[in-house]
């Protein structure tokens, strides 16, 4: 199982939950898994098939550039952060 930490902007969608824990080997199950949970969440993270770019995914602490098939560890700790905006 993965431990998914959800950014607050997110948050709306699961019930308020910070954190899922969610079974996926990539990161397209991973996402659809918590959709399957949080209704609508995938459409807000994909658009027209790849991962929106205004979201970055660190998995296990480490920013990368990551698509929908790109596998990820049973256990990983996987952390959406949203793009930070300001000038």
């Amino acid at each position: 199982m993965a431990r998914v930490t959800i950014p607050a902007t997110l948050r709306s969608l699961c019930g308020g939950s910070q954190e899922l824990e969610v079974a996926a080997a990539t990161i397209d199950e991973l996402l659809r898994a918590i959709d399957a949970r949080c209704p609508g969440f995938y459409a807000r993270v994909v658009e027209a098939g790849r991962l929106r770019p205004e979201l970055a995914f660190a998995i296990d602490g480490e920013i990368l550039p990551l698509g929908l098939h790109d596998a990820i560890a049973p256990g990983a700790e996987v952390t959406i952060v949203p793009a930070l905006g300001g000038g």
